[in-house]
């Protein structure tokens, strides 16, 4: 015959047991609600950085095609957007409209305690035009991710001390077509854009 109290002393510690168990599935529960909050604060930073460059290469197109009697003075060798921000106030046409572009690129729209802060992780730009067209422009920005991927196809940036690698480089381009109005009694020429 059992003693009563053999199962009860047997039992002992069991209610602890399963107390420290349900403290470690927990902990692990937080440990990845924690490592997934992470993983969205980067994921929302590279996208709100990605929705500046969409909004400044509108910025630059528009003020392309504003301009489109002298659209290739857009055209630059280099990258825009290095350096401190430029007085453009004695500037004119499309000189003037890529002191302005570069400014934004650097940042100048936002600031805080007077730094400003309003844009990409170093942010240039680049205006060319394909060898092949005299009526198309290519407006691309670069800047520096925080997240590895595999690297931007895009040329602009590439190379640039300014990228800490290939795979941190971000870039958005846009084809800008310069529509010019024709004659309508000529002859109507092929598509151009």
């Amino acid at each position: 015959m059992k003693h009563p109290g053999s199962s009860r002393s047997r039992q002992r510690g069991a209610l602890l047991l399963e107390a420290l168990v349900a403290i470690l599935i927990c902990a692990f529960g937080l440990l990845g609600f924690a490592g997934m909050q992470a993983r969205a604060i980067s994921s929302e930073l590279e996208s709100y950085q990605r929705s500046q460059a969409l909004v400044l290469i509108e910025d630059i197109s528009s003020r392309i095609n504003a301009n489109r009697k002298n659209a290739s003075a857009y055209v630059t060798a280099g990258l825009i957007g290095g350096g401190v921000i430029a007085d453009c106030s004695a500037l004119t046409g499309a000189n003037f409209d890529l002191c302005e572009w570069a400014n934004l690129l650097r940042g100048s729209s936002e600031s805080r305690g007077g730094v400003k802060i309003g844009s990409m992780f170093n942010a240039r730009g680049c205006i060319t035009r394909p060898a092949t067209s005299t009526d198309r422009y290519v407006v691309s920005i670069a800047w520096q991710g925080v997240n590895q991927t595999a690297g931007a196809a895009s040329p602009c940036g590439q190379g640039n001390a300014t990228f800490s690698t290939e795979s941190l480089r971000r870039v958005v381009s846009s084809t800008v077509c310069i529509g010019l109005l024709l004659d309508p009694t000529l002859p109507p020429t092929t598509p151009r854009c």
